[in-house]
């Protein structure tokens, strides 16, 4: 009955977006971020399925200002604590730890290559961070390796969230609507 109500409060907070979603989707992301439990970005716009009026433009806006931006929020704060441990333990904390984080040293190298200390670093880190399927926690533990600075870190994050967001919500409620439309 309990899981029955979760996933109805979570239908609403996406179909019917409003002041009262950007709480719950702020913590949510948060926590997501920091545990890596699933594609929140997905599971979200999944939600859309059961959208019963068009996709509009209105519809659009609400969904980045109470959904996309807190969702954004939550992922920028919820990715500081990962980035930090990098960045003070790195490499030791990552091997000791690997099977209760979920991904190993090698999966850190494997982000990291796309990092070579160039201007355009922070333009891939972006271009990254609005991949919908790619998991965030290597990426925020890549960046705590290469020492990336604090801010730039901060500021793509919460910005590639909040685009990861609109387009994932873009993409499925577009389809959504053209599939109703046959």
């Amino acid at each position: 009955m309990l899981d029955l109500h979760f996933v109805e409060a979570v239908k609403d907070v996406v179909v019917n977006p409003g002041a009262g979603s950007i709480l719950p989707l702020f913590i949510f992301s948060f926590l997501n971020d920091l545990i890596g439990i699933f594609p929140f970005a997905i599971a979200l716009a999944g939600q859309l399925f059961f959208l019963k009026e068009p996709f509009t433009l209105a519809l659009t806006v609400k969904l980045l200002v109470f959904v996309a931006v807190p969702v954004g929020l939550g992922s920028a704060f919820g990715s500081i604590p990962l980035y930090v441990a990098a960045y003070f333990g790195g490499k030791p904390v990552i091997k000791k730890f690997h099977r209760f984080l979920r991904f190993s040293w090698d999966d850190v190298e494997k982000v990291g290559r796309y990092f070579r200390g160039s201007w355009y670093d922070e333009i891939i880190f972006l271009l990254l961070r609005c991949v919908p399927v790619l998991p965030s926690i290597p990426l925020d533990i890549a960046s705590g390796i290469i020492r990336m600075q604090f801010m730039p870190f901060f500021v793509l994050t919460m910005v590639g969230s909040i685009v990861r967001m609109m387009l994932t919500l873009l993409v499925v409620g577009m389809s959504l609507h053209g599939l109703s439309q046959i």
